[in-house]
């Protein structure tokens, strides 16, 4: 991956700082840093991504994420894309399936539920996953939430083909 290009965005900082380049995507920033202000100034990098990725499913829809990420990109000077090979097919399969918002790579399904996952639900999740064909390594899955500070340890499922 490509390094964070620094003169692009000190160039954004200084131009913004004048007020010169103001436009709609400004301004808008402005009202979401005003909003993060108000909730906790000090937010979590994580819970700012999850509250963006909330958006983008609820009021843009998944057709845009390709173009979104390819823009945020640009803008953060990121020359790849973190997300060449994502594919969410299995989570969005499992979502359909126990009703809870899941992520999965290649790896692990993500399990977006800030409580603890009942142990028989948990064990037929597993089942489920292993139906798909692949081996769950029970000892690094875990059906428990956790949180501190400004980090969530969401229950998950960990597996190989």
């Amino acid at each position: 991956m490509s390094e964070f290009n620094i003169h692009a965005w000190k160039k954004n900082q200084y131009l913004a700082e004048a007020g010169l380049g103001s436009s709609q995507a400004q301004s808008l920033a402005r009202l979401i840093n005003d909003a993060i202000m108000q909730v906790d100034d000090t937010l979590s990098y994580r819970d700012f991504a999850i509250a963006v990725g909330i958006v983008l499913k609820e009021e843009y829809g998944s057709h845009n994420f390709e173009k979104f990420m390819d823009v945020l990109h640009a803008e953060l000077g990121i020359k790849e894309s973190l997300n060449e090979n994502f594919d969410n097919t299995l989570g969005e399969e499992f979502e359909d399936e126990f009703g809870f918002r899941a992520y999965a790579d290649s790896s692990r399904i993500s399990i977006m539920h800030r409580d603890d996952i009942d142990k028989d639900l948990f064990e037929k999740m597993i089942q489920w996953v292993e139906s798909k064909g692949y081996k769950v390594d029970k000892g690094q899955s875990d059906n428990m939430f956790d949180w501190d500070d400004d980090r969530y340890w969401y229950p998950r499922i960990q597996f190989s083909k």
